[in-house]
């Protein structure tokens, strides 16, 4: 599938101005040669992944190869920022004792592997304004992001962001915005996350309070959506957090969805997939609980009739248990802004 430069936006003395490409600019969009790009392949999920009927079907596909270079680059430039960093926190006075953050290390190199992860999720800031998928936003004239909804659509018409502008998708601002979120983090003790099958949990092993945002069913695919992500963060992290990202795509075998396309197509088996599943984990906080526990349902079905009720029983923690009555949202699905592109 080819491509056509049709116009390019600068900014005049009076806003934006709207200029025919010239031969020379044209020329200079087809030069760029990326020595990389994602290979993996995109989820067979027609519903939220659109480019695969286009002949668009990996990751790398999504992007043009001048984004591609752009991202390549800031990608490949996080080992030397790496070391940079490293090197300033040695002559900080922290120590040199060689323990990356992954090992639980808190000296110099563990400060280099902290501040080239915040640059790593800026390149993916920078990929979510910088794929083929980005329209123009004739509105707010900017360029819009990837994920203006939980899908990856076709479109058309995009647009391709200056990363070294001053404008919407450029690399200094998807900095700012993580210096922003760093700011209002309470940074005053230490936490530890694990990834972990709740069914393998053993009795009694874990503390009696759950919360939980429990999967969506089949209405979003998180897990398919999140590689767009996971792609580029590897490339650049890989060799700091080997076990983090030692699959080619986010694991997702475990993953409590109702997915049909993981079942060969076969709605009734990812219907009972996801519903067994559930069972079974509201079973093992049953098994870990001695307090009074109240349950609440906030889930979209088509109908409040016998199935919804089926499901209620199914997910109760016992007879001690407090279950309070399910909550409709009638058309949930369809909560997310449809636009057409420019």
């Amino acid at each position: 599938m080819r491509v056509r430069l049709m116009a390019v936006v600068a900014e005049g003395n009076r806003g934006r101005v709207y200029l025919s490409p010239t031969e020379e600019i044209e020329k200079v969009t087809k030069e760029a040669a990326p020595e990389w790009k994602p290979e993996q392949t995109l989820p067979v999920n027609p519903r939220d992944f659109k480019t695969p009927n286009y002949g668009m079907n990996t990751f790398g596909d999504l992007f043009t190869d001048r984004q591609l270079v752009a991202l390549n680059t800031f990608s490949d430039l996080i080992a030397e920022a790496r070391e940079k960093a490293i090197a300033d926190a040695e002559k900080a006075g922290l120590d040199k004792d060689g323990v990356g953050l992954d090992a639980g290390g808190c000296g110099a190199t563990a400060y280099g592997d902290a501040v080239v992860t915040y640059l790593a999720f800026a390149v993916d800031r920078i990929a979510d304004r910088s794929s083929s998928i980005c329209s123009w936003d004739y509105g707010y004239v900017k360029v819009r992001n990837t994920f203006g909804r939980q899908a990856i659509p076709m479109v058309w018409d995009y647009a391709e962001a200056n990363i070294f502008s001053s404008s919407t998708g450029n690399f200094m601002g998807a900095i700012e915005w993580i210096k922003k979120v760093i700011n209002q983090l309470p940074a005053k003790a230490g936490g530890k996350a694990v990834q972990a099958d709740v069914h393998s949990v053993e009795q009694n092993s874990l503390r009696t309070i759950f919360a939980t945002d429990p999967p969506y069913y089949d209405n979003i695919g998180y897990a398919d959506l999140s590689d767009f992500f996971y792609v580029w963060l590897r490339r650049g992290l890989k060799h700091i957090y080997p076990d983090l990202f030692k699959t080619m795509l986010v694991p997702k075998t475990q993953e409590l969805v109702a997915t049909p396309y993981r079942f060969e197509g076969n709605k009734h088996k990812a219907e009972n997939f996801f519903e067994s599943g559930m069972k079974a984990a509201f079973g093992v906080m049953h098994a870990n609980h001695n307090v009074r526990v109240s349950l609440v349902f906030i889930l979209r079905l088509q109908t409040g009739g016998e199935k919804g009720r089926r499901r209620h029983r199914q997910y109760r923690l016992g007879n001690d248990a407090q279950c309070v009555d399910r909550i409709l949202v009638p058309g949930a699905r369809n909560m997310a802004h449809a636009y057409k592109a420019f």
